[in-house]
């Protein structure tokens, strides 16, 4: 008689148990990479629209706002909303627009900027409400994931745009 090829059904079994436990150790492991992640890649879209902000308006030698936006249609800056969309404006002009990925709202953005709005002078300098600032950031938290859950983008008035990680909750 030959021998029979194949695996058991109690050793089909342990195997799938052995599977299942090592997954339950992996899975939170990844839902924090993916959330760290998508925390690196909002912030650093941030920076990138900062930057080309605070260039185009020393390119152009005129004053360009970068700002939050109600859609992504809106040609104007919007105080009164949440941070879903922003837009770059020299005048009337749309330079760029982008929209914030709030992933089933778990990232929240904010900001303490006066009017969630920053205008880049001809001489490249930030300002707010007509005043140089000194320092701001745009605050991007998780609502889940690691406890290093906040990433901000600071920048100056005429300083270079950074970022770090911070512990803590989304206010």
């Amino acid at each position: 008689m030959k021998g029979v090829k194949g695996f058991t059904l109690i050793e089909l079994m342990v195997t799938i148990v052995v599977m299942a436990i090592l997954a339950s150790i992996a899975l939170p492991s990844f839902r924090n990479l993916i959330v760290s992640n998508r925390l690196n890649a909002l912030a650093t879209e941030m920076v990138d629209a900062v930057s080309f902000a605070r260039s185009e308006s020393v390119k152009r030698n005129s004053p360009v706002v970068f700002c939050r936006a109600a859609s992504d249609t809106a040609t104007v800056c919007d105080p009164g909303s949440l941070w879903t969309h922003w837009v770059i404006l020299t005048g009337t002009d749309v330079i760029r627009r982008g929209e914030i990925n709030s992933h089933n709202s778990t990232i929240e953005v904010s900001s303490d900027l006066t009017d969630d709005e920053v205008v880049f002078g001809g001489d490249g300098l930030a300002r707010t409400n007509g005043n140089i600032i000194s320092e701001s950031e745009i605050s991007i938290c998780s609502t889940s994931g690691p406890s290093e859950s906040i990433v901000n983008v600071t920048f100056g008035a005429a300083g270079r745009v950074s970022t770090n990680r911070v512990a803590g909750t989304c206010p």
